[in-house]
């Protein structure tokens, strides 16, 4: 498709950067940096809000009569994403999950102490991913970007994830994340530590609370209790931090209990089984694509998506129109990642790639490749990219790479029918001559 260029007031074709775009790129490297970024973002957002990966793995199952599913691949890097957590954070001094071998020992051969704080901690943990991957997956993504102690957090008593600003790096929001761990007793001893946290002060009451279905409205019926009790006593102190945390504290809910319970069990059984690894690996993808899963996509980095971005970083037009734009441009040519070797699977570095908790790498097509090449020199960009935490190339679908190869079949299976009609035809010819051959002259 077309599209207008304001600042030279010409139509150009979908695969044609302006000049004006391509002088801003070689000026300020860092832009294409920042909207592959954007395009990253806004791919995972459309995918995981719409049915971007489910059209994918019905094209391929369609073709290869596999049964892969999105959604196992969602929960798997989820459970990766909680044993590193734990890596890093509850266990990053004993090492317990440095390896999967060593949470596996730790669980078998733990005593029930052990066992039962881990129990919490796998409560707890996965509770804080599910947090973190709300709010990576939510559009406000675009210039927040939430962290988990442990990862570039510390020395925070009392705070699980801070939330920051993308592009100032200041501090936004400190939230506390409360999983319930004890199924007796409900959301009380949870609530109790809300309350406990604000009075003790390792809660700010302007900080956020993350919880299981129902923390809202008992962390309020605690909250209102608490500043009667104050108002009763005339206690001006706690009035005050009680009225502030009626009015400022926000608590978001995460889940259920039935489902951090039924997390809690099946991350056991991966520690179990041997299988609580903190990274994706390559073995990993491949064992997860043979099982029926799609793990992860790989996104188109097009020119249009470089051009939304950059006209809304003029000002041309509105942080949601580029969205919107760029994220229905990079789903158009989105690649199921389940890993198969016809290919390539990208995975970028660090935390990047959990954004909306998905493995999302991006890919560059030949035309965009070719501009880049001109604006930047040929192969500069991927210095440009692979700093910024991605790892990029070029890429053939895998529902392109199984229809030839089905076509390429189809077209074997014909020639092998036509070989052997002529086989036939042959031996009749030959069968023939035999015949006049033995009889009399």
């Amino acid at each position: 498709m077309n599209y207008y260029c304001s600042h030279c007031s010409e139509l150009h074709s979908a695969d044609e950067l302006c000049s004006y775009y391509r002088n801003k790129l070689r000026r300020h490297p860092t832009l294409l940096a920042e909207a592959a970024k954007f395009a990253s973002i806004s791919g995972q957002y459309e995918l995981v809000s719409g049915q971007g990966l489910d059209q994918v793995a019905k094209g391929i199952n369609q073709l290869s009569g596999l049964n892969l599913s999105y959604e196992g691949a969602h929960q798997y890097v989820r459970d990766v994403q909680v044993f590193r957590q734990l890596n890093v954070d509850a266990y990053c001094k004993s090492g317990v999950f440095s390896s999967a071998e060593s949470a596996r020992a730790y669980l078998t051969e733990g005593t029930s102490g052990q066992v039962a704080s881990l129990t919490k901690k796998l409560n707890g943990t996965g509770q804080e991913i599910d947090w973190l991957r709300l709010r990576n997956g939510k559009l406000s993504a675009l210039w927040q970007r939430s962290t988990l102690l442990g990862e570039e957090v510390t020395n925070a008593a009392g705070v699980d994830g801070v939330t920051i600003n993308r592009f100032t790096g200041t501090q936004i929001s400190r939230t506390t994340v409360k999983a319930t761990q004890d199924i007796r007793q409900g959301l009380g001893t949870n609530v109790r530590d809300v309350v406990q946290a604000l009075e003790k002060g390792t809660l700010d009451p302007v900080d956020n609370v993350a919880g299981v279905r129902g923390t809202a409205s008992a962390v309020r019926k605690a909250i209102e209790k608490n500043l009667a009790k104050a108002q009763e006593d005339g206690n001006e102190k706690l009035i005050e931090m009680w009225t502030q945390a009626r009015d400022k504290l926000t608590v978001e809910e995460v889940g259920s209990d039935a489902g951090v319970r039924s997390s809690t069990a099946r991350l056991k059984d991966k520690i179990a089984n041997g299988k609580a690894t903190t990274v994706l690996t390559g073995e990993e993808i491949a064992r997860k694509a043979v099982n029926g899963a799609v793990i992860g996509a790989v996104i188109g980095l097009s020119v249009s998506a470089i051009v939304s971005y950059l006209e809304y970083q003029d000002g041309t037009i509105t942080q949601e129109q580029a969205f919107q734009n760029v994220s229905q441009a990079t789903v158009k040519g989105a690649l199921s990642g389940g890993a198969l070797n016809v290919a390539a699977l990208f995975l970028p570095a660090g935390p990047l790639g959990f954004v909306a908790g998905m493995a999302v790498g991006i890919y560059l097509n030949t035309s965009l490749t070719n501009i880049l090449d001109e604006v930047y020199g040929k192969g500069a960009y991927a210095a440009i990219l692979d700093a910024s935490g991605f790892i990029l190339g070029a890429s053939m679908s895998l529902e392109s790479a199984l229809r030839q190869i089905k076509s390429d079949q189809l077209s074997i299976d014909r020639q092998i029918s036509a070989g052997r009609s002529s086989q036939v035809a042959t031996t009749q010819s030959f069968d023939i001559f035999q015949n006049l051959m033995g009889k009399p002259q």
